[in-house]
């Protein structure tokens, strides 16, 4: 009787195994199509310039949200006055349109 129902419990978990993917594996088997990919891609300063300007605008991000908004009224309220207009929009879209998220 307990054979009957090991067997049965074995073919049933045998069906679950090949109806849900092993996640592992799906893991490694990205991870060979990622290193193939970058391994066959040529050297480009495409890539460091694509890095160089993503710091640039996470840094004008960071000083148009904290500098301007909470620094400089905090301490500095006299340049509020004599600073140049916000150029926040211009920056989201490019941080954005890197970021590959859109709006």
């Amino acid at each position: 009787m307990w054979s009957l129902i090991g067997k049965l419990l074995g073919g049933v978990g045998g069906m679950v195994g090949r109806i849900i993917p092993d996640r592992n594996r799906q893991n490694e088997a990205q991870s060979r199509i990622n290193e193939a990919e970058v391994s066959g891609a040529p050297a480009s300063r495409m890539r460091l310039w694509r890095s160089f300007l993503g710091w640039i605008l996470a840094l004008l991000f960071c000083w148009e949200v904290v500098g301007r908004m909470v620094i400089v009224p905090l301490f500095f309220a006299q340049w509020g006055e004599h600073l140049p207009p916000s150029a926040l929009d211009q920056i989201m879209a490019l941080l954005l349109g890197m970021l590959g998220l859109g709006f």
